[in-house]
């Protein structure tokens, strides 16, 4: 395995999925953080709707922005830079500005680094990579920000609630890190069976 293939593996379905479903556990578990749970569960719906929305109607319809050498947003992209920072923000929540600051930073980077493996990689072209970015981008900051927001209201959490989040996060990564989800087939399938085609878009131009 590759360098950058190794890191577009931090931004598979396979990984992300799981990751996000426990930290969706996790903030439902005290009553008191409904609000986050509910907020967070909406901020991967919102991201993950609009990626694939992008993608089934350019499958579908060939429907993009005109100009652009595209196919959709990439949904490794836009997922990861919103996952990542996340955790690491609400794994970090009660410690200082500081520690925050530094866990959310690092959180980004993964997911820039994951921007950048799919360009090396020529899985998709900059305009699908940036729109990605800035989808994941403001996402992550309307949750974070939330977040941010509720601190003075939240119940802090025991250490051991810390390293549950930590400890189940380690367990999905060593079970589902590497794995593949079949996401662009599944899509395919549902783009022809809207459209009717025969066939899906394709893209016009060729990358690299």
């Amino acid at each position: 395995m590759t360098i950058w293939r190794a890191i577009t593996c931090l931004g598979d379905s396979a990984l992300l999925l799981p990751l996000i479903a426990w930290m969706a556990i996790w903030l439902f578990l005290p009553p008191t953080a409904w609000r986050d749970g509910r907020r967070w569960l909406l901020a991967v719906a919102v991201c993950g709707g609009i990626v694939v929305l992008s993608k089934l109607l350019f499958m579908a319809w060939g429907i993009g922005p005109p100009g652009l050498n595209y196919t959709g947003l990439s949904g490794h992209t836009a997922m990861a830079i919103l996952v990542w920072p996340v955790y690491a923000g609400v794994l970090a929540r009660h410690g200082s500005v500081r520690v925050r600051a530094i866990s959310i930073t690092l959180g980004a980077m993964v997911g820039a680094g994951v921007a950048i493996s799919r360009l090396a990689l020529k899985v998709h072209s900059p305009s699908e990579v940036w729109l990605g970015a800035v989808l994941g981008v403001a996402v992550a900051t309307w949750f974070l920000r939330g977040l941010a927001a509720s601190d003075t209201q939240a119940v802090p959490r025991h250490t051991w609630h810390r390293l549950l989040l930590a400890g189940g996060a380690l367990v999905i990564g060593l079970t589902c890190y590497g794995r593949v989800f079949p996401s662009q087939y599944v899509l395919q399938d549902i783009a022809v069976w809207l459209s009717g085609h025969p066939n899906v878009f394709t893209r016009r131009m060729r990358l690299g």
